[in-house]
């Protein structure tokens, strides 16, 4: 049977998408799935922009066989983008949700259930609009700015996905008749971090010589940027500390040491070769409610590499120990670095822990779960 192929108009240009189911490890039976569902995962962030949980998620539901829609935050007048089997990358959502979507939702085979992956509560008022058989809110940080929706946002889905275990109990409380189930971050094995070592990597030329103290993510709020001050000047004659990622506004601080550098945002595909070189990654997240409830990504990936990592006394991170450092005063987390700076330990162990938490057993977690929702279309 040919691979159905859906014709999308784009003014006087017309396009054929292709899907086509590939063989991946996750099998599934009759009995638990009769049909692959449409996910569609709504503007939340770009696809290009700091590949986190959205990105990871919706690949493994294409790898499984969906049929996955990513739609971009920003919107450009571009055709729906194919990333790979099953995965398009919708870069004009809203003409693509009333000129394109309701031609795909005809097209379906097998009556495949649609299924609305959302993970910002301020789009609840407008779900409808793509008719979804399934709605999966997946909260994925605890956001003030968020809770207002929040609620409402809870009892439009049909299941609530979370990343923590501080988020769990807490919607579990606000929320105890609706289904809450725990799925973590996780790492990306396409990222082949567990494969190289340090000694045979390539060495990015805008990195200092010496060894490097590293940091990959966002310079949001959260970040203790007093606490990555302090470190680089008390290891000022052993090290550089290198941060990598968008600063929102924060250029100026790596003016306040000599060995502090901030190289800006990096692709999602450079960040292993810049990862590889850290002799010691870092997770300089402050106490606060947003950063209390995460799971950060980076955790897995930095002990993907083997190196290190040294962490604030986040509850998720205090879980990973002891591949995952902890420190819970300044004077500690200034005193860990230096520590594994000279004996970085065995990265085996880390290196198996991330192996054991990636995006594929998430998607399988997930599987579980939508498999039992999802039970009347298989009658």
């Amino acid at each position: 049977m040919a691979a159905p192929r859906i014709s999308i108009s784009y003014g006087n240009d017309v396009y054929l998408v292709t899907f086509v189911t590939v063989e991946h490890d996750v099998k599934y039976k009759d009995k638990e799935m009769k049909a692959m569902a449409i996910i569609v995962f709504p503007p939340f962030m770009d696809w290009s922009w700091m590949k986190q949980r959205p990105q990871h998620l919706m690949t493994q539901f294409a790898r499984a066989g969906h049929s996955v829609y990513y739609c971009n935050k920003t919107s450009i007048k571009q055709a729906p983008e194919p990333l790979e089997p099953n995965l398009v990358l919708v870069h004009h959502h809203e003409r693509w949700l009333y000129e394109e979507f309701p031609k795909i939702r005809q097209c379906r085979k097998d009556k495949e259930p649609i299924i609305l992956w959302c993970m910002l509560p301020t789009i609840y008022p407008f779900v409808h609009h793509y008719s979804p058989d399934l709605i999966i809110y997946d909260c994925v940080d605890d956001m003030p700015e968020w809770t207002p929706f929040e609620s409402q946002m809870v009892a439009t889905s049909h299941a609530v996905i979370c990343t923590s275990e501080r988020l769990k109990q807490r919607l579990c409380k606000q929320y105890p008749h609706k289904r809450v189930q725990l799925v973590r971050n996780g790492y990306n094995p396409d990222m082949q971090l567990h494969h190289s070592t340090k000694g045979v990597s390539h060495r990015p030329s805008d990195l200092p010589s010496g060894q490097l103290i590293g940091f990959v993510g966002a310079w949001a709020t959260w970040i203790d940027t007093l606490l990555i001050q302090r470190v680089a000047k008390a290891l000022a004659n052993e090290a550089s500390v290198v941060l990598i990622g968008p600063e929102f506004g924060r250029r100026n601080m790596g003016r306040s040491e000599s060995n502090l550098h901030l190289l800006g945002h990096k692709p999602h595909h450079l960040l292993p070769s810049y990862i590889r070189q850290f002799s010691v990654c870092l997770i300089p997240f402050r106490r606060i409610p947003i950063a209390l409830a995460a799971n950060p990504v980076k955790a897995y990936e930095y002990l993907a590499s083997g190196a290190p990592v040294i962490s604030t006394s986040l509850p998720e991170c205090i879980l990973m120990h002891p591949h995952v450092v902890i420190a819970h005063t300044p004077e500690q987390f200034i005193n860990k670095v230096r520590q594994y700076l000279y004996d970085r330990g065995d990265p085996e162990p880390r290196i198996q822990y991330a192996l054991s938490n990636t995006w594929e057993q998430r998607y399988q977690d997930i599987h579980k779960l939508i498999v039992e929702l999802l039970d009347p279309f298989n009658d």
